[in-house]
């Protein structure tokens, strides 16, 4: 068999899983569609406000100042919250302007600081649980930026006592700054736009780890924090589903951070990748065979935590598609058959069509051909490294826990006697 007749068979091979996802993203994106934009859910009264947990994990995050300040100023009753910065910075300039915040409102914040990071985030969160009063736990990562009404919005339809997760909607304030952050950004406005809303229909709204709010006692009851998984909000989605709890997704956007570098970026994604694939496989049997849950929810569970198993097709087509290009074999790249040509773009196209669905729901389809751009260039590379990440997850390979570089930290200037 000719390089050529190789490279086609295998193009071949790959091009139907290919179209399985790409069907099964245009299913979902027209599933969207179907829902329209739904009413907000009208929630009942609470009876009584109840006390709340502000949980800030940081390491050598200066910007976690500024998500503190925002946090201080909710207009929900100072005596019903507090704060509390679970701190893991090795930086002692960092550590100084966060414990300033305990000194200055020593009865409202307290700083929490490891000299360790065994569990990393999720250690830093279930050491600062010793010493949380909340009935209720809401966590910020150090570059959100909450405004004034989000705990008096996030805790609304916790007056179910089933609900156990209300995650609201990421929004991003440097999606502009380069091709970078834009992709990353795309990626997630797609995951907010489209797969959130059909999971709240169904009761499978996953946590993201921050901007959303978990009620404690049922926290408690499915335990807590794994330590051991580098997606541990997803870890929780999943044990609280299995249990039977309900999670809610609120339309309320909170400015954040996407990564900044390719790095950062890579990493981000591929620890996401190796984590949510590792929930699958600790949970499968329940996953697949529990009774409690109903099938709906079995599938977005499966396709939250194994939807980055098309990578590797994605790595494998492409790179056989050019080889055979170089190679000469004609049928791969026929530009004289239009029509040809056009049906493979189509019903490969899946992500590109969420993803334009996506754009034109947030009032931004005139980026679509940045879209496109970083699909074919940053996705082709992200698929290599996810496709690393998945086999690392498959046969239990260790993956390195990253945290996440946040751009805005490196523009801010430490002052030793700012104003607090």
């Amino acid at each position: 068999m000719a390089p050529q007749d190789v490279a086609l068979f295998i193009y071949n091979l790959t091009l139907l899983p290919i179209v399985f996802f790409s069907v099964l993203f245009m299913m979902l994106a027209m599933l969207n569609l179907l829902l329209g934009r739904k009413k907000e859910e009208s929630f009942k009264e609470l009876e009584e406000l109840p006390f709340i947990t502000v949980q800030i994990p940081a390491y050598n995050d200066p910007i976690a100042e500024r998500c503190i300040r925002h946090c201080m100023e909710f207009n929900y009753p100072n005596d019903k919250y507090e704060i509390i910065i679970a701190d893991d910075s090795t930086n002692l300039e960092t550590q100084n302007l966060l414990a300033r915040f305990e000194e200055q409102n020593p009865q409202f914040v307290k700083y929490i600081h490891r000299d360790h990071r065994k569990g990393f985030k999720a250690g830093a969160l279930k050491n600062s649980m010793k010493y949380a009063k909340g009935e209720f736990i809401v966590i910020f990562d150090a570059d959100w930026m909450p405004g004034k009404d989000f705990l008096s919005n996030v805790i609304r339809p916790f007056s179910d006592p089933k609900v156990a997760i209300a995650q609201t909607r990421q929004g991003f304030y440097n999606r502009e700054s380069n091709i970078i952050t834009r992709f990353a950004a795309y990626l997630l406005m797609t995951y907010h736009t489209i797969i959130m809303p059909i999971n709240n229909k169904i009761n499978c709204v996953f946590f993201c780890g921050t901007a959303g709010a978990i009620r404690r006692s049922t926290f408690e009851k499915v335990g807590g924090w794994n330590l051991n998984s580098l997606t541990e909000d997803s870890d929780l989605t999943v044990k609280m589903l299995l249990n039977g709890y309900k999670t809610v997704y609120l339309e309320l956007e909170t400015p954040s951070e996407v990564p900044a570098t390719f790095e950062s970026f890579l990493k981000q994604q591929m620890r996401w990748c190796y984590g949510n694939t590792r929930v699958f496989f600790d949970n499968a049997f329940k996953i697949l065979f529990k009774r409690g849950i109903t099938l709906s929810q079995r599938i977005m569970i499966l396709f939250v935590t194994l939807g980055n198993m098309a990578a590797p097709f994605v790595f494998v087509m492409t790179l056989a598609g050019f080889s055979g290009w170089f190679l000469g074999e004609p049928e791969l790249f026929n530009l004289t058959d239009l029509v040809d040509l056009a049906t493979r773009i189509f019903i490969t196209g899946g992500f590109l069509i969420i993803g334009a669905i996506a754009l034109y729901k947030n009032k931004l389809l005139k980026e679509f051909p940045y879209l496109i751009l970083t699909s074919i260039t940053i996705g082709i590379i992200l698929a290599v490294a996810n496709s690393i990440a998945l086999l690392k997850a498959a046969f239990n390979k260790k993956l390195s826990w990253f945290c996440t570089t946040k751009e805005a930290n490196t523009k801010l200037a430490y002052h030793p006697n700012r104003n607090i």
